[in-house]
């Protein structure tokens, strides 16, 4: 990690860091830590706005673990499982309010035409 860095957001068992001297992320969570360029740190935002819990609790309903809730990787064998109230503290330290998805300036790639 560099030296450089500033904590944005902390909550009891995560931290999101922005590292200065590079640009990136790291985002902790419990005992896992990610690395995230800003790029991947807004696509994974993405992912975790357009979780429908109540799919998922269902889904697994019946499964022998608490968490419920997949986040899946690149590495095929691993994936990461949260339950509900876990996602909610995630959704808070990275500012996400799914009430309010609105399409920001940047996406607009023609410009805007104020007629």
């Amino acid at each position: 990690m560099c030296c450089n860095f500033s904590i944005l957001k902390q909550t009891e068992n995560r931290m999101l860091i922005l590292l200065k001297g590079c640009g990136n992320y790291q985002l902790t969570f419990k005992n896992l830590n990610f690395n995230l360029s800003e790029e991947e740190l807004i696509a994974f935002k993405n992912y975790l706005k357009k979780i429908n819990i109540d799919y998922w609790e269902k889904e697994y309903e019946h499964s022998i673990y608490d968490k419920k809730i997949p986040i899946p990787t690149l590495q095929t064998n691993f994936i990461i499982l949260i339950n509900r109230f876990e996602l909610y503290e995630l959704t808070l330290l990275l500012n996400i309010d799914k009430k309010n998805d609105y399409l920001d300036y940047q996406y607009l790639k023609s410009g805007i035409n104020w007629n």
